[in-house]
This record gives C-alpha cells, structure tokens and sequence, in this order.
C-alpha cells in the first residue's frame, strides 16, 4: 500500500479478528474465505476503529521475564496475545492482540517502545498496525504475508529469515500457510512459533498435549512433507521454551515438539492431540 498520510479507515473481522483497510465497510474478509478458517454463519460482521476503542479493552502482564502478552477483553476474532519482547537491541512486538488500546500502547512506551514489528501469519496479526503508528519500528514480514500486510507499510520484507539483531531471528516455515515463520530468541532459548504448534493446558497452566495442523479448524493435518521441513528447522534450533499465540510453555518445549513431529512422520498425518511424553511441562512462573 502506498504511504500516505490520510489511511484508508481500518476494519476488523469480529469472526477472525483480522484488520484490512477499506473505504467503506468491506464486502468479505480474506482470512475467512480461506480454506483453513470457518465462515460467519450470520454473515459478515467488521468493526471501525472508533467502534473498536468503544467495545474493546486491552490488558497485559509479564509471562515469562522480559516477555509481556497484551490481551483483548472481551476477545475480538479468535483472541490471540500480542506479544512484546524487551531486548538489548530494542523490543520487539509480535504478533498483536485484537485490538491494543492508548493505553496498552502506553504501557509498551513504558516498557521501551518499539523497534522491531513482525508476526507469524495473517490469523494473528491482529491490531498490530496500531503499534507501527504509534511507534515507527521496522516492519518485517515473510514475502508470501505480504497481501495480508496491507493495514500498514512493511519496510522489510524477507525470504528465509531476517536477522533483526544478533540471536534475534525470523525463520520461514510455511506449513500452516504459505507465509509462515517463526521468531528464534537465542539468548533466551525461546520460539515463538505462531500456528506451527498448538498446546493444551490444565488447570494448573501446565501443557498437556500438542498439535500441528495445516488448518485447526478444518482439523487439516501438515502434510508429510511440510512435517519434515519443520522437524529440521526445529530440530536445528537451540531452545527450550515455545510460545504460541495463547500460550507459553517456558520448558520442555523442543523435546515435546520433536516427539510430536517424529510421530506424524511415522504413520498415517493426524491433526489429533499428542500427549507430552513424560507428563505435564511447568507452568510459567508467577512473576
């Protein structure tokens, strides 16, 4: 999208939570009409962003040490976390929530700003185009991503992987869309892994099962092929702790992820939950 100083009015997708830019209400949404996401069995139904900052708040907390979630209350689409990485090179937002309020986007001031603005794929970017207005980072997103990256202006578009700052990397998977990718935090043995994996949790926070799908609610499982690609990227990382989009599991992570990945190689693709070999992983500390 060309720069201009007068956007185009944003509008979100109350199905997905998916953000586009528009002229007028839009006729459908593009993260709906795809294969992997179900349709609104009322018909469409978008929000403005006036409408937004009426309906919407958003809150944060500290997961993990220096990794803060911003979450939209009530749940705007399907509810993922943005997340904002405080780095020695500069922070670093990923993904975004449904909607980030002035306030959430005075609380990431607080936390140092800004520098560097990426996600794994369209279904959970989320507002993160508020962010890149208020602060200016350096845009980054997967070259097959960009059509979905038109409610603000990429400064770095990247094939294989982008190093934001060293030990801060992008890493494209594909897999569960063409686009996808990865963000590997060296220093702190995390991956933020976007849709790649899937946790399930008890009670207690602590991850109880995984999965991997092509489409999570089409129950599509990876194809053998795109299951091998991730197990060699993964298995080639140095880290320990996963974070999705909703969840993080601080430990145990690449061991639960490889196990996963070597049993859809061994038979038959499943979308299905895999139970965690050794039982549950720990919950992330109360900070």
């Amino acid at each position: 999208m060309p720069h201009t100083d007068d956007p185009l009015p944003r509008w979100a997708c109350t199905n997905c939570g998916f953000w586009q830019p528009y002229f007028a209400t839009p006729p459908d949404c593009p993260v709906c009409t795809d294969y992997r996401h179900p349709l609104p069995r009322a018909g469409w139904d978008f929000v403005s962003e006036g409408e937004a900052a009426g309906r919407f708040e958003t809150t944060w907390r500290e997961v993990l040490p220096d990794v803060w979630a911003f979450e939209t209350a009530p749940a705007l689409g399907i509810g993922p976390l943005g997340w904002i990485l405080r780095t020695e090179h500069g922070n670093v937002s990923w993904e975004g929530a449904g909607w980030t309020s002035d306030a959430a986007l005075d609380q990431m001031e607080a936390l140092g700003g800004v520098r560097f603005l990426s996600g794994s794929h369209a279904h959970v970017f989320g507002s993160w185009w508020r962010v890149a207005e208020r602060f200016e980072p350096e845009v980054v997103v997967q070259s097959a991503a960009l059509p979905f990256a038109q409610a603000l202006a990429v400064s770095w578009p990247f094939g294989a992987e982008a190093e934001l700052a060293p030990g801060l990397r992008l890493l494209w998977t594909g897999g569960h869309t063409a686009g996808h990718s990865v963000l590997h935090w060296e220093a702190r043995r995390l991956v933020f892994c976007g849709d790649a994996f899937k946790f399930r949790l008890d009670a207690d926070g602590r991850a109880t099962h995984v999965s991997t799908h092509k489409a999570y609610d089409a129950h599509i499982p990876l194809s053998h092929d795109d299951a091998r690609a991730y197990r060699a990227l993964f298995a080639a990382l140095d880290f320990d702790g996963v974070v999705t989009p909703w969840e993080a599991v601080p430990t145990g992570g690449k061991a639960a992820v490889l196990s996963l990945l070597d049993v859809q190689l061994a038979g038959h693709p499943s979308a299905d939950w895999h139970e965690i070999p050794g039982g549950p992983l720990p919950a992330p500390p109360r900070l």
